[in-house]
């Protein structure tokens, strides 16, 4: 598929987010399993190739806001009734004028639709670094409860209705369609 070609581009890289295994509270009895962490951040990735990101946006600012969005799904995750396991993607796509839009993209089982909304309206809230030239697309993995399956498609993964924006023979994730998913 040369969409998953296309989004292959992007740069995979660590940030140092800071994602500590969060406190389990309560004590465990000696022989039980441990309660799975509700959240654990996993790797940071760039949708976009690493020259096109650095043009855009200032590292000392990507960085900051990558942690404090990372925080604010955390704490949405957290916040939520206990569900079964979920690997995914946090994408978060920040525009010229201080705009970002963030999206949850889990395989099976996928987290609860009330708490993909509050981790999105979380992220939201963010305060969205300068970006100048264009839009960002960053993407920070996740296992909430222990994990499930990983999602299906494109890898990075991509939210399942993109793929509507992509033409029949492929396409890029580019400006252009970047626009499509999210137009002004």
């Amino acid at each position: 598929m040369r969409a998953k070609a296309a989004m292959t581009a992007g740069l995979a890289f660590s940030l140092s987010l800071g994602l500590a295994a969060c406190d389990r509270g309560a004590e465990v009895a000696p022989g039980a399993e441990a309660p799975a962490e509700a959240w654990v951040g996993q790797d940071v990735v760039l949708y976009l190739p690493d020259p096109v990101m650095k043009a855009r946006v200032e590292v000392s600012a990507l960085s900051p806001y990558v942690n404090a969005a990372t925080r604010a799904a955390e704490g949405a995750v957290r916040a939520a009734p206990v569900q079964p396991g979920a690997s995914g993607m946090l994408l978060l796509m920040v525009k010229p004028g201080g705009r970002a839009k963030a999206w949850v993209v889990t395989g099976e089982p996928a987290l609860k639709p009330d708490t993909i909304a509050a981790v999105v309206k979380a992220v939201e809230a963010v305060p969205a670094p300068a970006v100048r030239q264009g839009p960002i697309l960053v993407g920070v993995g996740f296992e909430a409860w222990g994990g499930g399956a990983p999602p299906a498609g494109a890898s990075p993964p991509i939210p399942r209705d993109w793929y509507a924006h992509f033409a029949k023979d492929g396409g890029r994730l580019d400006d252009a369609f970047m626009a499509r998913v999210w137009p002004d």
